[in-house]
């Protein structure tokens, strides 16, 4: 587990986390977003072109090298492209080399609700909301495609060309909550259904969101009746192509991927539905749902989480190819449908820097 030193320079001056460069005069950064095969975590390059691990629970900027005010970039944006680069002091932590680090990473990204997480820096530091908009990749194998995805710090506009501000086409929302003091971002779920048929006792359910967890962690509690619906729905009549073969772990649910149909939405498999406070259905499709392990078995990516709560943490695969917007000025999530639904993905971003 990544554990950063204490900071040491918390009482520093605002005036010390001021603009490097003139003042982008309100306007959010942009960053692209890659996904790291080896360790499925996820990058965006901040550090003199190099890689910090974006978290959603981390509350600091933490680096591999020694200091505690650094400079990182990135480019300005419209939501649509990059306009220009903009680089800006920042206060950071200082953290030994971790293990499990990608290759290359120089260190994390806090982006939890947090004074000195680096969104509430850029917050400060560019006069931009303290919100974030995040479209995750699907692909860490290569260098393109869907292999990249977007962040923008500010919030948005986020335009996907000739379709609009996807900001403005959310599926669903729900208020965000504090979870017995741990960072990140936390909703409540009323209940988990599959194929629309709920899973064990009714909520409240906490959810937590994980960019470091890389599938979904659910409480035992919780995973042994959804496993078990799940694999009632693919041996029903509506999935009579599914067929389980030999479990590959993590994961316990596998079955033969080439008798799995593919549609737009992924492969054809039970439907999840985690119902979320407020009444939106955060839907999980067999895009985020089954993993391909190798190339005759995907297996339902869901595990079971070590200790006791929250009763879902949701992992960084179920959260791919969809865009999320964390406002944490205001308190509320917000997420779009499966991109590929409608013949998209994160990659469709445009990082052609702009005239």
């Amino acid at each position: 587990m990544w554990s950063p030193k204490p900071l040491l320079v918390i009482s520093l001056s605002i005036s010390v986390l001021s603009p490097c460069t003139a003042a982008t005069g309100g306007k959010p950064l942009v960053s692209a977003v890659t996904k790291d095969a080896a360790t499925s975590l996820y990058t965006a390059p901040l550090k003199d072109g190099r890689p910090l691990v974006l978290d959603l629970s981390g509350l600091v900027i933490s680096l591999t090298t020694y200091g505690t005010v650094t400079t990182l970039s990135a480019n300005a944006t419209n939501g649509a492209n990059p306009l220009f680069p903009v680089s800006f002091s920042a206060v950071a932590s200082c953290a030994p080399r971790q293990p499990n680090l990608p290759a290359g990473a120089v260190g994390v990204a806090g982006l939890a609700p947090s004074t000195q997480s680096f969104l509430a820096q850029v917050a400060r530091t560019q006069s931009v909301a303290n919100k974030l908009a995040l479209c995750l990749p699907s692909d860490g194998k290569t260098t393109s495609g869907n292999s990249v995805g977007v962040i923008i710090y500010g919030g948005g506009p986020l335009i996907f060309p000739d379709r609009g501000d996807f900001t403005t086409m959310l599926a669903g929302t729900a208020p965000l909550h504090g979870y017995k003091g741990s960072p990140g971002y936390f909703v409540s779920a009323t209940d988990i259904a599959v194929e629309r048929n709920q899973v064990g006792k009714p909520g409240p359910l906490v959810v937590g969101l994980s960019s470091t967890t890389p599938y979904t962690a659910l409480r035992p509690d919780v995973y042994a009746p959804f496993l078990k619906a799940f694999d009632q729905a693919a041996s029903g009549p509506n999935f009579p192509w599914m067929t389980r073969v030999p479990s590959v772990a993590p994961f316990e649910l596998c079955y033969d991927a080439k008798k799995l149909p593919p549609t737009r939405l992924g492969v054809a498999v039970p439907q999840i539905d985690l119902t979320l406070e407020g009444g939106s259905n955060f839907t999980v499709f067999g895009g985020n749902s089954m993993v391909l392990v190798n190339a005759n078995t995907a297996c339902l990516g869901f595990v079971k989480a070590a200790g006791q709560a929250p009763e879902v943490v949701l992992g960084g695969f179920q959260m791919e190819n969809r865009l999320l917007v964390l406002d944490a000025e205001n308190g509320q999530l917000g997420f779009t449908l499966f991109l590929n639904a409608v013949g998209l993905s994160c990659s469709n971003f445009n990082f052609t820097l702009a005239a």
